[in-house]
């Protein structure tokens, strides 16, 4: 009889003590195999055994308090367990600070682009802890404690490490009073102009409706709707009977199914532009969830989707013919070091912000993009909610993503025709996000054939979606000083051109790019700089062709920028970053998630904003004390008669920078867009003229407005099952 033994399979769980042993196949016996098993057998037990018993490594990180003598704070980061030598490094993610070490520290925390930073021993090190003081900025709130740790041994693959943050005690803030006002199923967000109440109720589920009558010499979006036991819509246009049905659908959420009083509504928007932008490149929300978030602006008769899908972090949206900047430029991952202390991106872009790099984790928000039918499943769903998207690649600086893609894809085919840089290039500058290489090449003909690559690309996904391009996004903010100085391509340019200063190459660019949209019949956007600073021709040009600019940096001396703009005839979006960057934190508690470099932004504070008079958009600081807003207005710019029409809309911005999954979007918006919302809908509020903070028209308008969100819009968030702010 044949004697007949297992071959095996061995799987070790080293930090769980765990073996697993899976018998493959049999094959005949023989002794001396049968030995040479057993003892390769106890081999691996006892390796795995020994490596089981290694603790793995982990960090501390302790949040320091800042000495009110010097004014200066030390953090501590403990790192448990460090491997033996000094072969190897810890990667992490950190928002930028200047970092100073404690005098013979073990190691060294070195910055290296962005957000990345990395541990590098100093040298061999044997012990158990290795304690790292060093003096940065303090944190403003704890959600900016670094992130992201990962151990690289040199020719080992790099592993996630745990990290604990210890924070010094915090307390929550309420941000402002209100007193509560009794509400009805009319109170809505935005407020109705006009409501007329009538003997009787409707009961809207069971009435019987006619067909949407249209009404001449109305302005766009105008509606009326009468309920007399039926329901009756009039409009002017097709918008209007949209807002008719939104607010239906508003009034049957609630009156929670029982009958409605009877009434004439009379509606209309006052501003033709009433949009968000969501930043989708810094950290990626994934297609299902923007339709949560698109039903939930419909909800709101917001009608513009800005979605910035192109920056120095990540590149979100597949473009036909350049599938290197979806394969590489929309994920992440470990740079590899390089002997002289740099590092390279082989597979993806740096680590930057979020710590999963797993490309098939779904819940990774450093990664992910929109197919070509995602985003035009996005543009027909949009659409049919009224919402139109405005598509936004941000050039020529915060281009990193675009730039480090088409390196990639010139490496890997040899094709050239898209490149962005020039390897000659020896430019010394620093961006506003601590990049020194984000910056597009302006003298580069391959810089202007991806342009109008992507352009293509875009314009054919919006027809295949049926939906209209209003305008493409070009960005034009923050290009960073010193970009394109050692350039021989910049230089031979501006030898040929005649150009003399290096700052005309700028103008240089938006001839180019305005050339190719006229060409391709499309219309351009942008953020305020990339009006800024032109020839006046180069100027006039632009201004031809804008849609509308973003008016963002408007505090201190740039605050009549809005008003400059619109009086020459140039369309305004404001987007004041003290009012309407969504971002911000809601308060100072070091609790609450966000920024505070422009303010803290809550319900009051959007609510608050003035089209028509900026200068008064702030009525309450950030840490909640009354301002004198009698005379900010005094010796400003007037926004002149004709200029008025200029300023076109408002728009919110979420950037994306401390988001982390979807639960963050909504709260960051909910409720404090609301604002937004209601100041676009109702841009002229009955307190518009009124010099104190406190009057009792601006009082009793916000306790409505913020009565309305706790008694109908609360109910609504929780039906929805998202995560919202509660003051």
């Amino acid at each position: 009889m044949q004697v007949q033994i297992c071959v095996f399979d061995i799987a070790i769980r080293v930090n769980s003590f765990n073996v697993l042993i899976i018998c493959r196949k049999f094959v005949p016996y023989r002794k001396q195999f049968a030995m040479r098993t057993l003892r390769y057998l106890q081999s691996l037990l006892v390796t795995a055994l020994c490596v089981s018993c290694a603790k793995p490594c982990s960090v501390v990180w302790t949040e320091g308090a800042t000495d009110p003598q010097t004014g200066k704070t030390t953090h501590t980061m403990e790192i448990v367990n460090p491997p033996k030598g000094s072969d190897w490094t810890i990667w992490f993610s950190q928002f930028r600070t200047p970092v100073t070490m404690e005098e013979n520290s073990p190691a060294d925390i070195i910055h290296m682009s962005g957000t990345l930073y990395r541990v590098a021993p100093s040298s061999d090190f044997d012990g158990k802890e290795m304690t790292l003081r060093y003096e940065a900025r303090a944190l403003v709130n704890q959600c900016r404690a670094p992130e992201a740790f990962y151990l690289q041994k040199k020719g080992q693959k790099s592993v996630p490490i745990e990290v604990k943050h210890v924070f010094l005690p915090a307390e929550d803030i309420h941000s402002f009073s209100y007193n509560e006002v009794a509400t009805s199923a009319y109170d809505m967000v935005p407020k109705l102009k006009d409501v007329i109440l009538t003997e009787g109720e409707t009961d809207l589920s069971k009435a019987q409706r006619g067909t949407v009558r249209t009404v001449s010499d109305e302005v766009p979006g105008w509606y009326r709707i009468t309920l007399d036991g039926n329901i009756s819509i009039e409009s002017s246009d097709e918008e209007g009977a949209h807002y008719a049905e939104v607010t239906l659908e508003n009034l049957k959420r609630n009156c929670g199914g029982k009958p409605v009083p009877n009434g004439v509504i009379t509606d209309w928007p006052d501003m033709s532009y009433r949009g968000l932008m969501l930043d989708v490149s810094r950290n990626f929300t994934k297609k299902d969830d923007l339709l949560t978030l698109i039903d939930m602006i419909s909800h709101y008769k917001g009608n513009y989707l800005h979605l910035h899908l192109g920056d120095d972090e990540g590149w979100r949206l597949e473009i036909p013919g350049l599938p290197h900047l979806t394969s590489y430029g929309a994920f992440r991952g470990i740079p590899v070091l390089n002997d002289d202390g740099s590092f390279s991106e082989p597979d993806a872009l740096q680590l930057t912000y979020s710590a999963s790099l797993d490309r098939n984790d779904p819940d990774a928000p450093g990664n992910g993009f929109y197919s070509k039918d995602d985003f035009v499943e996005i543009l027909k769903f949009a659409y049919q909610r009224g919402i139109h998207v405005i598509p936004e690649f941000d050039t020529p600086g915060h281009s990193r993503a675009a730039i480090k893609s088409m390196e990639k894809m010139a490496e890997e085919t040899g094709d050239t025709t898209y490149l962005l840089s020039e390897k000659e290039d020896k430019s010394d500058y620093v961006s506003v996000q601590d990049y020194t290489d984000n910056a597009i090449n302006v003298a580069l003909p391959s810089t202007y054939a991806f342009i109008s690559k992507v352009f293509d690309g875009i314009i054919a996904i919006y027809k295949e979606a049926g939906v209209p391009l209003d305008a493409i996004h070009i960005g034009g903010d923050e290009v960073p000083d010193g970009a394109w100085t050692q350039s021989p391509a910049c230089k031979a340019l501006m030898e040929k051109e005649g150009i003399t200063d290096i700052s005309m190459l700028k103008d240089y660019y938006i001839e180019n790019v305005v050339k190719i949209a006229e060409d391709k019949g499309v219309k351009l956007a942008g953020w305020q700089e990339v009006a800024q600073h032109l020839d006046p021709d180069t100027f006039e040009a632009l201004k031809e062709n804008l849609f509308f600019t973003n008016l963002w940096s408007v505090s201190g001396s740039k605050e009549e920028l809005p008003y400059e703009y619109a009086n020459q005839g140039v369309p305004v979006v404001l987007s004041n970053a003290t009012n309407l960057y969504f971002d911000m934190a809601y308060n100072d508690s070091k609790k609450e998630r966000g920024h505070s470099w422009a303010a803290f932004t809550d319900e009051r504070r959007s609510f608050s904003l003035l089209p028509y008079d900026v200068y008064k958009s702030v009525r309450w600081d950030d840490h909640r004390k009354m301002r004198d807003i009698s005379s900010l207005s005094d010796g400003k710019m007037e926004l002149l008669p004709k200029g008025k029409p200029f300023i076109i809309g408002l728009q919110g911005q979420l950037w994306a920078e401390t988001i982390r999954s979807f639960d963050h979007v909504t709260y960051y918006l909910f409720p404090k867009a609301l604002g937004l919302f209601e100041r676009g809908w109702n841009a002229s509020p009955e307190w518009e003229n009124t010099i104190a903070s406190d009057d009792p028209l601006f009082t009793e308008d916000f306790d409505s407005f913020f009565s309305t969100i706790v008694h109908n819009e609360y109910p609504y968030y929780d039906s929805l099952g998202i995560s919202y702010h509660k003051n």
